[in-house]
């Protein structure tokens, strides 16, 4: 086999920022360092904070944000945190990282929708097509196609979610399941899709409402859900 050459990168996981002593001829002050640190992170050193708006800009969902949120500890931390995380990730330039935290999301609505159905669904899951989905196991133990197809017999899911579970479970599985050989360039557009169909399964999970008199309308569902924690324990 004839020699060749390979460009090596040589220790790709650096972060100088943090992990080595700058020269004396940059600025140390913690400001400076945090800007130079993001702007390593973008890939833009020269007008850091302009990129980081943009991208801020690309990833909000306008309409699709979700607006109003309970303060229920697993919805908090199980749910809008990981959504959270996802944007971020995107304006931090990192929509791979997006895209999963985005089918995260998707994940722990399908489990909180199942929730959220006890213990009216009870009998429903002895029905024998719910049971050949489910087996011996719980429901969430299961992956996540299973579990959606066990909501469909279960819960009432509107055709956007039904139709955006899987959307999302597509681009998870496309970029985290593959080693993607088609054309990446639209890995952002992807991300930013993503991040929009998280916030749908979200919003449209908690559906939420603005009375005339502008109160805040929870599903009865959502409410005893989020009473579930106030009940003394036995």
């Amino acid at each position: 086999m004839a020699d060749s050459l390979c460009t090596i990168y040589e220790k790709p996981l650096r972060i100088a920022q943090l992990e080595e002593q700058l020269s004396e001829n940059v600025s140390h002050k913690p400001g400076d360092l945090a800007l130079a640190l993001l702007g390593d992170v973008v890939g833009d050193w020269k007008d850091t904070l302009t990129t980081l708006r943009k991208r801020c800009a690309k990833a909000s969902c306008d309409k699709d944000d979700v607006a109003r949120v309970p303060m229920h500890p697993v919805i908090m931390n199980q749910i809008i945190r990981p959504l959270k995380e996802a944007k971020q990730c995107f304006v931090l330039g990192m929509p791979i990282a997006c895209i999963a935290q985005a089918g995260l999301v998707g994940e722990m609505v399908a489990i909180w929708r199942f929730d959220m159905l006890q213990p009216d669904v009870g009998s429903r899951l002895q029905d024998d097509d719910v049971q050949k989905i489910m087996g011996n196991r719980d429901f969430d133990h299961l992956g996540q196609e299973k579990r959606v197809k066990v909501l469909k017999l279960v819960d009432d899911l509107d055709d956007d979610v039904k139709k955006t579970f899987g959307n999302l479970r597509g681009l998870r599985r496309k970029y985290l399941h593959f080693m993607v050989k088609e054309d990446t360039s639209k890995v952002d557009e992807d991300a930013r899709q993503a991040l929009r169909y998280a916030n749908l399964l979200v919003s449209k999970t908690l559906d939420c409402s603005v009375s005339s008199d502008g109160r805040l309308v929870i599903p009865p569902m959502v409410v005893r859900y989020i009473l579930e924690i106030l009940r003394p324990s036995d």
